[in-house]
């Protein structure tokens, strides 16, 4: 466990203090915005209920949540994700990694892919960052300026050919984020089977990553396929263990596991024991 509720609670009212965030002014749903989190998440196919998520708060190691906000690839429907739960899954402490699940690889044989030709590709990414953006504003953050938004980019099959597709894409990605009011571009994927690694070397690189490697090491610096000196100033996630059932609080939910040492939104709690950032 890493803390209880009344210590956690503390700890975010610190952090969006050093972010300059203010909770009284704001007429959105929550802040727009990031903090450092340092510490254990879950993201879950369907966004809980707010009771189940109150319920898996208090005496529970996680402080943050994947949520998958839309894209045309994204696997479940959403139907308690809105403004409203945004709010008040918030004022319960927790804080979020937002993720869209866009077309795949063009060497997949997912339903929605992008082009293998590589102008084509990088103005498709463009285009994803635009709808991400709108989806964010529609779920209350604001203009949602400084808010990190995970691009989901599943494993492909190891062509050049594909990997070249995926690297252009992925700057469409980034660049388009980082126009004004800019956002902070992630990406998820497998360590090794999204070959992660790749999108250090861009022009222009995702300011962090999310890396699923499931060893059951906590460690965001172990990371199988990505070398230590790639992301290394609090822009590491990783995603542990895959799905699983979990029960606390009496509720049971399917998750995946996973550490931070990155930019959450909107604001962050830090563990400086966790053992999430053991090096």
């Amino acid at each position: 466990m890493q803390g209880n509720g009344s210590t956690r609670t503390w700890l975010s009212l610190a952090a969006l203090a050093g972010v300059g965030l203010s909770l009284c002014t704001s007429t959105h749903a929550v802040p727009a915005g990031n903090g450092v989190m340092q510490g254990q998440g879950f993201d879950a196919c369907t966004a809980p209920s707010t009771s189940s998520m109150q319920k898996w708060w208090s005496g529970t190691p996680w402080s943050w949540i994947g949520v998958y906000i839309g894209g045309n690839s994204r696997a479940c429907s959403q139907p308690n994700l809105t403004s409203s739960w945004f709010n008040t899954t918030y004022a319960q402490g927790w804080r979020y990694e937002l993720l869209w699940v866009g077309p795949q690889a063009p060497c997949t044989s997912f339903a929605h892919r992008f082009s293998s030709d590589t102008a084509t590709a990088y103005q498709q990414g463009k285009t994803e960052a635009i709808a991400a953006y709108n989806a964010l504003k529609a779920l209350g953050f604001g203009t949602a300026q400084d808010t990190p938004v995970t691009y989901d980019m599943e494993a492909f099959p190891n062509s050049s050919s594909c990997r070249a597709a995926v690297k252009s894409f992925m700057q469409g990605w980034v660049d388009q984020l980082a126009v004004a009011p800019a956002q902070v571009s992630g990406v998820y994927g497998s360590a090794c089977g999204t070959y992660l690694s790749d999108y250090a070397s861009l022009a222009r690189p995702p300011r962090f990553i999310n890396a699923a490697d499931w060893d059951l090491d906590h460690s965001t610096w172990h990371l199988s396929c990505i070398s230590s000196g790639y992301w290394v100033n609090n822009q590491r996630f990783k995603q542990f263990r895959g799905g699983h059932n979990e029960t606390w609080g009496g509720v049971t939910i399917n998750i995946d596991s996973n550490c931070a040492n990155g930019p959450t939104a909107s604001g962050g709690h830090l563990f400086p024991n966790s053992s999430c950032i053991v090096k």
